[in-house]
């Protein structure tokens, strides 16, 4: 009876990585097992990407601050194996079935989320943020949210289809097919998107990146062009590259204030700006100049297209999903997480993959 009551305990709790209070770090924790909601599927979670959401969260900054009410188990990139449907789940998905998420949950009533622009929904929850997130051996998910996934596509990839949407909804906010096009910052989703932009017809794809380790790893994902920004002249190297013209289309990764600028001087006139980094400050540029003279279009771009983005994500990693293979540099267990984020912040990583399961 003792073994059978262990045994019971041991099913009824999950590890996971929590966010237990105000402050930098992180600790691997047991807690409850969730069962799935009504309309949700628990999901056994097998692999989960660390974002540079993940890393603000593990520093504690400012953002982090005043978002977060912890405690909170983090992170929101998964794959994993659908292992119950709750009440109330009649979409056809299975148990067993291999499945990654999106994690943006949206309110489903709004403006937004009523005309197709779910990504845009002012009522949203993000796990890993507003709710608790996967980093963790178990989660309960909408089952709206679960993405099921073809035999062709990897658990190692899966696991970042996250990001892999920025890339692509940034990538396709704008026709690159053979166009030059520019991308400013080499991050992972920065680097995800130099073999879509190729695989979508663009003609070069010159990236810029301080980081050497990262312009290493560009070169790798296919990049006709990688810039030093801190050994050349970035504007002069583009029209260099692009016959005096500058580049059709800037994508805009990094949020760097004097990055943007450069992006701005090195576009090309009546060019396109697509920006997803984020600055973690304001900053002025010279409107006049820069994009009411140049005739300059800009798109900003805010996560991915729920779910428009998610089947061109899925059909890429059908047909090119090799081409990622070098921005996905380390697997790590859970339960070395210290590890992981130390590499992180140190620059010499592309994307990190967290193994929780199997």
């Amino acid at each position: 009876m003792k073994r059978d009551a262990g045994h019971e305990r041991a099913q009824s709790y999950m590890r996971c990585l929590r966010k237990t209070g105000p402050g930098p770090g992180l600790k691997l924790e047991t807690i409850r097992k969730p069962s799935p909601l009504r309309g949700h599927v628990l999901v056994r979670v097998t692999r989960a990407g660390i974002c540079g959401t993940d890393v603000h969260i593990y520093r504690w900054d400012e953002w982090s601050a005043n978002r977060l009410h912890p405690p909170l188990t983090i992170g929101h990139e998964l794959v994993g194996v659908v292992e119950r449907l709750g009440q109330g789940v009649d979409l056809p998905l299975r148990i067993g079935q291999r499945v990654s998420a999106e994690g943006h949950i949206s309110c489903g009533f709004c403006r937004y989320c009523r005309t197709g622009r779910a990504h845009l929904c002012q009522d949203v929850e993000i796990i890993g943020v507003d709710r608790d997130g996967c980093f963790a051996e178990w989660i309960s998910m909408p089952a709206g949210n679960v993405w099921p996934l073809p035999d062709g596509i990897p658990d190692r990839w899966a696991a970042v289809m996250d990001p892999l949407g920025n890339a692509m909804h940034t990538v396709s906010s704008v026709d690159v097919s053979g166009q030059s096009v520019l991308c400013v910052g080499a991050g992972p989703i920065g680097l995800f998107s130099v073999p879509m932009a190729k695989a979508r017809g663009a003609s070069q794809v010159i990236v810029v990146e301080p980081n050497a380790y990262r312009r290493n790893l560009a070169r790798k994902a296919g990049a006709s062009l990688v810039i030093d920004p801190t050994k050349a002249d970035v504007v002069a190297a583009v029209r260099e590259a692009t016959r005096g013209d500058g580049a059709d289309v800037v994508l805009e990764m990094s949020g760097h204030p004097g990055a943007f600028r450069q992006a701005l001087r090195a576009v090309r006139l009546d060019g396109t700006m697509v920006l997803l980094g984020i600055p973690s400050r304001e900053f002025a540029i010279d409107w006049a100049e820069e994009v009411i003279f140049k005739a300059v279009t800009i798109v900003g771009v805010n996560g991915r297209r729920m779910f428009e983005t998610w089947y061109q994500t899925e059909e890429f990693l059908l047909t090119h999903g090799r081409a990622i293979e070098p921005v996905l540099t380390h697997e790590v267990p859970m339960t070395e997480f210290e590890d992981a984020f130390r590499l992180l912040m140190s620059g010499l990583a592309g994307k990190i993959v967290l193994s929780i399961g199997e």
